[in-house]
């Protein structure tokens, strides 16, 4: 399973953090800009970095070396085993070790923190989590979300049809009972680390995200819940564009004190 490790530069920050790129399960590399941009940019901002190349789902036409749920989980569980011992070597406290992912890596990075607080693991000390998509539906949009989309035809438009295509590709048509299994959303949040949500603002997906929200404030779970203005799913693949800084911004003060979201 091959990891990229984005080293601070010395002195520049004590904290380490596990990345998952997205792509609907079945693409994305951890050459893409969502992940090795941002993890560049974690880095150069005092954060250490590493990056999976997780086992990504069979699609039509893409079998060769893919699997479905739970392989790429259990890649990310795998190099969360080795960010600790080599956090522990390189003297990061538990205390600053995080997991993050953005869009499908979303639904990685929340899932991964409910496996270890199941079979008692070390957890990560929070969860950073942007455009996440978390449910294996897509969910009613707010009434402010509905007017963001209103006549809107570009990246970010996810229908219920595609939703439901990535949820049934990610676990297997042979295998649909996995599907609750598979997504963070509608589980038992009780114990779930603190957690940043950072929504694209034009985003069919925010809904999601902001339902993830809810869900652990009612299981009085500290989250703080953004929305990036200006943006579309998928903005942290476009690091030239203003919402990619700044989300790298939200996402570096937030792990100065995850606790207090």
């Amino acid at each position: 399973m091959p990891i990229r490790v984005y080293d601070a530069a010395p002195g520049s920050g004590n904290s380490m953090l596990l990345w998952m790129h997205g792509g609907g399960f079945v693409g994305g590399t951890v050459a893409m800009p969502e992940s090795d941009a941002v993890c560049r940019a974690l880095a150069a901002r005092g954060c250490s970095c590493v990056s999976v190349d997780y086992r990504l789902a069979p699609a039509p036409g893409r079998r060769s070396g893919r699997a479905h749920y739970p392989s790429a989980l259990d890649d990310c569980t795998g190099a969360w085993r080795w960010l600790q011992a080599h956090a522990e070597q390189a003297g990061v406290p538990a205390g600053r070790r995080f997991v993050a992912g953005a869009s499908a890596g979303g639904a990685l990075a929340a899932t991964l923190a409910l496996r270890l607080r199941d079979n008692g693991s070390p957890a990560p000390a929070g969860v950073a989590l942007v455009y996440p998509l978390l449910h294996p539906t897509l969910l009613e949009p707010s009434p402010e979300l509905r007017h963001e989309l209103r006549g809107w035809r570009g990246l970010g438009t996810f229908t219920p049809r595609s939703v439901s295509w990535m949820a049934k590709t990610y676990v297997g048509k042979d295998h649909l009972e996995r599907i609750p299994d598979a997504f963070p959303g509608g589980a038992d949040l009780s114990g779930f680390p603190p957690t940043l949500i950072v929504n694209s603002e034009r985003d069919s997906l925010r809904s999601s995200g902001e339902r993830f929200g809810e869900e652990l404030r009612a299981h009085d779970r500290p989250v703080e819940v953004s929305v990036e203005p200006g943006t579309l799913h998928g903005h942290l693949n476009r690091p030239r564009r203003p919402g990619f800084d700044r989300t790298i911004d939200r996402i570096v003060n937030w792990l100065e004190n995850p606790s207090c979201s």
